[in-house]
């Protein structure tokens, strides 16, 4: 059965940054700081990780650190980040495995969220055998001639599928639920994790949870030491998460949603839900209507009074995404035995993801 990500270097990201640094001179002495952009190129690492280790390296706050997206983990990505206030020629010390920055140049602002303009790929799909590799082939030419369908990806929902579940606790006001299944849920995982999960869930004991945690889990630490000293605090113990971090968990229920939508409707731009939507001015709201009540959710739950800081207004999304010279060749499969592989090539825009763009060639 035909499979991606056999291999990292089969699955090749290299972002499409088109937004040109300001190079105004100025004496440093006179500025809060400055800025170095440069290229940071890793393989089978998860951006948070990569960042963290960067800083740690380095001796500065992750918060000094400015991307325009979260790139694949299983995979060779290469992409735009900015620093403050780090000479480039410490930045150009730093020898660590599978991870390097390149072509460094000094500038006046950081580099945030969005300022990519797409992603290029070069993916290796593997394993394919001939019934598949005819189904793939017409399906990538339906999609060169009309798209996809612009599904959020699976890195949306996190490494365990649940972020969304956990979203939508925080939406309902259900904070206990919302801890807890971020503390306990398993899938996904090492060994190590799941263990400490499956033993947290069966005792509820938060401080044998916290002696048996793994160090890694960060967030997971910060929620169990807060509720160890506050036992039932569970706003307080969510609140001392990243800000950011809380309002991901949000929208990945907002996308959830936003992919049930896209199923059930055929209308160009889908509703991401929040406090502002009027579904009544779709076609489709009727349908869209179904699936929330299913869900026991209204577009009025994303405004979160007890947590408004993570209320969400709202907006859209095309349904259909384009992909832009895409390309593809069957070769014959050096680690497959009598199979072939696809290697493609293409570009998507930025907010696409590739993941639901090869799931939609393998259907």
């Amino acid at each position: 059965m035909a499979r991606m990500k056999q291999l990292p270097e089969d699955f090749v990201v290299h972002e499409v940054f088109e937004k040109q640094p300001v190079r105004e001179e100025w004496k440093r002495k006179e500025e809060k700081g400055f800025y170095v952009w440069c290229d940071l190129t890793k393989r089978d690492y998860d951006m948070f990780r990569c960042l963290k280790l960067l800083a740690h390296r380095l001796g500065v706050s992750v918060k000094r650190f400015g991307y325009a997206g979260v790139k694949d983990k299983r995979a060779v990505t290469t992409q735009k980040i900015s620093v403050w206030n780090v000479p480039a020629e410490k930045l150009k010390e730093i020898r660590l495995k599978d991870i390097e920055l390149s072509n460094f140049e000094e500038a006046k602002e950081r580099i945030n969220l969005g300022d990519l303009s797409g992603n290029k790929f070069e993916i290796v799909i593997r394993d394919i055998e001939a019934g598949e590799r005819k189904r793939m082939e017409k399906n990538l030419e339906a999609i060169r001639k009309g798209g996809f369908i612009n599904y959020f990806g699976e890195q949306r929902f996190g490494m365990r599928g649940d972020t969304h579940v956990v979203g939508k606790a925080i939406l309902k006001n259900r904070l206990k639920e919302a801890v807890w299944l971020y503390l306990a849920n398993e899938g996904g995982e090492s060994e190590e994790a799941s263990r400490f999960r499956k033993n947290l869930r069966e005792t509820e004991d938060i401080r044998q949870g916290l002696r048996e945690c793994p160090k890694f889990l960060r967030n997971e630490i910060i929620l169990m030491n807060h509720l160890a000293a506050k036992p039932n605090d569970y706003a307080g113990a969510l609140r001392r998460l990243p800000k950011k971090f809380r309002i991901m968990l949000v929208h990945a229920y907002q996308s959830y949603l936003w992919n049930e939508i896209a199923r059930a409707s055929q209308e160009d731009a889908i509703p991401l839900i929040g406090f502002a939507t009027d579904i009544s001015r779709y076609k489709t709201g009727d349908e869209m209507e179904k699936i929330l009540q299913r869900e026991e959710v209204s577009a009025a739950d994303f405004r979160i009074r007890t947590m408004p800081e993570l209320s969400s207004e709202g907006g859209e999304r095309e349904r259909i995404a384009m992909t832009k010279d895409l390309k593809w060749n069957f070769v014959d499969d050096e680690l497959n035995a009598g199979k072939v592989k696809c290697i493609l090539e293409f570009e998507i825009p930025k907010g696409s993801y590739a993941t639901s763009l090869i799931k939609q060639i393998l259907c």
